[in-house]
């Protein structure tokens, strides 16, 4: 996750809420130190050394939040992929040879261009299936080809298995979807301390706020175009995605491109895992892919700031408002 958090409680004396905010805290840093890639003995770490075939026994958290990525993975049609880093250093990979002499460059070039094609092929069929509504034995092996490990739930333990025939390798990021998970598990903990009213923070690009009352959180701005607006937060997550802040850096694991079809992204759910992920998955995707998705989940809201500088919303909040 490699970013800060933040903790606002209400309606509690100060003693009382800053013990309950050690809590929240010191859960924050267990789970950072099960996904952080950088950490070589986080769980993340350790997944991503596997060789094929092999298995590492792992705790709830990592599987839980595996999964919620795979699942969004193929929600998405691959527009989300916590192993998009994979994808992008077997492309860079393929694009070095084209700096050799010319027989090696002919032979290089060939070969990216059927890794290309193999990818086209994998979302090709992932499209359709999904598209159809059904889950076949090919959309299965395209997925295995994109995301090589498979999560295994026995009487006694958790597992990741290191799947083989990628040619794409493992290199799993939770940076789209970690710090949603982990506000998620750690405000579970408020629950035995019986505080229900609180506003808690991840990097300011994802929120949670829980409470007898609404919470005004600030959304959209960032450009000089935009002004910002506000809604208020009950229940539920707010997060975005963009490049105001560290310019493009969003990697679209369909295109292959390190450009994304979008300027910002805000979603809010009242999952904070799935807020986080799909902000970040939805500025890869298009307009009409967009309006699919939230027209399915109503429970949804995003605002889009397009290539084109105009703002695109999909279940707009009643309470939207353009005051501050």
């Amino acid at each position: 996750m490699s970013t800060f958090f933040e903790l606002l409680v209400a309606g509690e004396k100060e003693i009382y809420a800053r013990s309950a905010a050690q809590a929240f805290f010191k859960e924050i840093d267990r789970l950072e130190r099960l996904f952080s890639r950088f950490d070589p003995g986080s769980e993340i770490s350790m997944i991503n050394r596997l060789q094929p075939g092999e298995t590492l026994p792992i705790g709830i958290e990592t599987y839980e939040c595996l999964k919620t990525s795979f699942e969004l993975m193929v929600e998405t049609g691959g527009a989300f992929n916590i192993n998009f880093r994979a994808l992008k250093n077997k492309q860079a990979a393929a694009g070095a040879g084209s700096n050799k002499e010319k027989d090696e460059t002919r032979n290089s070039t060939e070969s990216g261009d059927s890794q290309s094609d193999d990818l086209r092929r994998a979302m090709g069929t992932i499209k359709s299936a999904t598209g159809s509504g059904q889950r076949d034995k090919s959309e299965k092996e395209a997925w295995v080809e994109l995301f090589p490990l498979e999560l295994l739930e026995t009487q006694t333990q958790y597992l990741a298995l290191r799947l083989e025939g990628s040619a794409y390798g493992l290199d799993l990021d939770l940076g789209a979807i970690g710090k949603g998970y982990a506000l998620e598990s750690a405000a579970s903990l408020f629950s035995s301390w019986e505080i229900d009213s609180f506003l808690a923070n991840a990097g300011q690009s994802t929120v949670l706020a829980r409470g007898k009352e609404a919470w005004p959180v600030t959304v959209g701005g960032g450009f000089d175009f935009l002004k910002a607006g506000r809604v208020s937060l009950k229940d539920r997550a707010l997060s975005g995605s963009g490049h105001e802040v560290k310019g493009e850096h969003i990697y679209d694991p369909r295109g292959r491109q390190s450009q994304s079809r979008q300027l910002a992204v805000w979603v809010s759910h009242p999952s904070p895992a799935l807020a986080d992920g799909l902000s970040t998955a939805f500025m890869v995707m298009d307009l009409e892919e967009i309006e699919a998705a939230t027209a399915a989940q109503p429970e949804i809201w995003t605002l889009v700031v397009g290539r084109d500088k105009n703002c695109y919303w999909f279940n707009r909040p009643a309470d939207f408002s353009r005051d501050i």
